[in-house]
């Protein structure tokens, strides 16, 4: 897994919080599945060895929540192409998905937000039959 790929981090967070995220300010979480999708086209491993990281430096969005929540669970996908944004796609078109904070995650390209909501585990069945169906590579 050194080599570059698509991942998504299912993210449990079990009771309501305030967060400030970096420079997009003070955001409410409400208890539930987060799902947050990324790309690491220089080493894989290495990114995920960091999001695991119970103390790191916050870097990315994604660390402001993690100092709160667990990763339960994490899909990824290796390969050079950039599949965030379209992993994402797919994730927010999942049953009960809500699109999270404007700009989360999406510094680097056009979507609103990399980070999705969920009232109850996300259904990674579903999204691997969505990839199936798009000819993308699976998890």
């Amino acid at each position: 897994m050194n080599g570059s790929g698509t991942y998504a981090l299912v993210i449990d967070l079990r009771i309501g919080i305030c967060l400030r995220i970096g420079k997009l300010a003070i955001h409410n979480f409400v208890p539930g599945y987060y799902v947050y999708t990324g790309s690491a086209l220089g080493g894989l491993s290495g990114r995920l060895r960091h999001h695991l990281k119970l103390e790191k430096r916050l870097h990315w969005h994604i660390d402001y929540l993690l100092q709160e929540a667990e990763i339960t669970q994490i899909w990824l996908a290796l390969g050079k192409c950039r599949l965030e944004c379209i992993w994402n796609a797919i994730v927010n078109d999942l049953p009960e998905a809500i699109s999270s904070i404007s700009g989360f995650g999406a510094s680097d390209c056009h979507c609103s937000s990399h980070l999705t909501y969920f009232p109850t585990i996300p259904p990674f069945s579903i999204f691997e039959q969505r990839l199936r169906q798009r000819k993308l590579p699976k998890v």
